[in-house]
């Protein structure tokens, strides 16, 4: 019973210092800030129905990642944590899928297995994308929530028994859209080839179908009320968005754009995978293991890569197929007592003696790069970065001198634990703008934005700076603002954050809130006309 109990402790004890801090919390206005942006509306207003800005119906994207946070909002009182919740339990439920997926499709004994299934886990929640995205309040750690309890439920169904397992599979693409919209065409298509040489298994059951229809129906619901309510043109923007994406050269960086994010966002990982990928298409696999192991990811890569729009949470989709491979990878690595696997045990030690080097300058009082650190935005203090540096070159340093496969896993797992859990615990995946943050938190910043309903204002097109700051401001709102008026259109005795070139008269107006931080921004409000001004 204990063996049981253990890789479970061990996974929750991996992960709850992952995911979980008391570090200070700001937003990333892009995309995170806009959705969370989005929920408060939502909750606050109680229209439930369209995506909002400031009032207005703009359906540039799906609902579903919206709902989920503004029911959080709702059944916490509005705290702000909620905003994140979603995305946490859906990178927990991601790990939690990815190990059992990796138990089923990887090769070996069901002891082997067993232990590959946690190491994929392990592997995934130590992925710094997959870190990244599991603290952003947006849709793409939802949606691979969603896609791997898809593949998980066509791995599940089996002959003769578990039909359950194809509603679940049905459900999954209408909840996909939900989330993500038109782009879940991808991963469709990608799992397209094992949908049709497993169609006589899977295609005849009225189960799988009937999911469908279920999953799909509140997209229908969703979609009809909303042309009801707004119009064709209006709800058109999702499909409009569609096409900017697929022709825009905003974020085209090229073909094989995927091909160096990827691993750069999943380092170090991706080398052991590099070694895994060639020891499973030798494995003796299963029809079905290859096409989901093997070929459903190259497809997805394929496709990703194919379309024009190009972002690292598209490559987010590949993370738990990365992490098996690295698990195989690494169990092959931590079991072979020579060869040229071994050979990486001098390139770990060399990383680790140039990370402890590294934290060792940042410890030097005459040192610059502890400067050229502290001038960078968003990184936790020095120290933090010396220590999560310190700790996992000291640990890949002893990888060499360990003599144990538990022991050399454990040396490689333990130094990239430790060293996220330190930049976690300092707030680099939590405290996304420090700078507006500090700004805003001074008690006479705080004392003006508690005193009333504050609006915005802005009467020039807001450029993609201008966008990112408003929605920082406005969730840094106590009443977070519902109104972006013209500025001529403010009222006497009305506060709003306005840029200050469009103040006009600056006697006008009297200024609550400025600091460098808000680039520009300013918390100001409309003095009465017989106000005189103070000086």
């Amino acid at each position: 019973m204990r063996r049981l109990l253990l890789p479970p402790l061990l996974l929750a004890g991996l992960l709850l210092p992952l995911l979980l801090t008391a570090a200070p919390q700001s937003h990333l206005a892009h995309d995170a800030g806009y959705y969370a942006l989005q929920a408060r509306w939502i909750e606050q207003s109680n229209q439930w129905l369209a995506p909002l800005w400031f009032g207005q119906p703009l359906f540039d994207r799906c609902i579903g990642a919206q709902w989920l946070m503004a029911l959080a909002l709702r059944l916490s009182g509005g705290a702000a944590w909620a905003e994140t919740a979603p995305a946490l339990l859906a990178a927990f439920a991601s790990v939690l899928l990815c190990g059992w997926l990796a138990q089923q499709l990887l090769p070996g004994s069901a002891t082997e297995r067993r232990r590959l299934g946690w190491l994929s886990a392990a592997v995934l929640a130590l992925t710094p994308l997959w870190l990244n995205y599991a603290h952003l309040a947006t849709q793409d750690i939802l949606l691979l929530a969603v896609e791997l309890a898809g593949l998980a439920a066509l791995v599940a169904w089996r002959p003769g028994g578990g039909d359950h397992w194809a509603l679940l599979a049905g459900l999954t693409p209408g909840l996909a859209f939900l989330i993500k919209g038109f782009m879940v065409a991808l991963p469709l298509l990608a799992i397209a080839p094992y949908l049709l040489v497993e169609r006589r298994r899977l295609l005849r059951h009225w189960q799988l179908w009937l999911g469908l229809g279920l999953g799909w129906l509140p997209v229908l619901l969703w979609l009809s009320a909303s042309v009801h309510s707004y119009g064709l043109p209006v709800v058109a923007g999702l499909w409009t968005k569609l096409l900017f994406l697929s022709s825009s050269d905003s974020f085209a960086p090229g073909p094989l754009y995927y091909f160096w994010n990827i691993p750069a966002n999943t380092a170090p990982w991706i080398l052991p995978a590099l070694a895994g990928w060639p020891l499973l298409w030798r494995a003796p696999l299963e029809r079905s293991q290859r096409l989901l192991l093997l070929l459903y990811p190259l497809l997805l890569l394929l496709l990703l890569s194919a379309f024009r729009t190009k972002t690292p949470y598209y490559g987010l989709q590949l993370s738990p197929f990365i992490a098996m491979a690295a698990a195989v990878g690494l169990q092959s690595w931590s079991q072979v007592p020579g060869g040229w696997l071994r050979r990486f045990d001098g390139l770990i030690a060399s990383i680790g003696a140039l990370l402890v080097l590294g934290a060792g300058l940042l410890l030097w009082p005459a040192g610059t790069l502890r400067g050229a650190l502290a001038a960078a935005e968003g990184l936790p203090s020095w120290v933090a970065l010396a220590a999560a540096a310190a700790g996992l070159g000291l640990s890949w340093l002893a990888v060499p001198w360990q003599a144990t496969p538990q022991r050399r896993l454990a040396a490689v797992l333990l130094g990239p634990w430790l060293a996220l859990v330190l930049l976690h615990q300092a707030g680099l995946f939590s405290d996304r703008t420090p700078a507006l943050r500090r700004a805003l938190e001074g008690s006479a910043a705080q004392a003006e934005l508690r005193q009333g309903p504050i609006a915005a204002a802005a009467g020039q097109p807001l450029s993609g700076n201008d966008h990112a700051l408003l929605i920082s401001l406005a969730l840094a709102t106590p009443q977070t603002p519902s109104q972006l008026l013209q500025p001529s259109a403010v009222g006497e005795g009305q506060t709003v954050w306005i840029r200050r070139s469009e103040l006009g008269d600056p006697q006008a107006w009297r200024v609550a809130v400025e600091a460098p931080a808000l680039q520009g921004w300013l918390l100001a409000q409309r003095r009465h006309t017989t106000q005189t001004p103070i000086r």
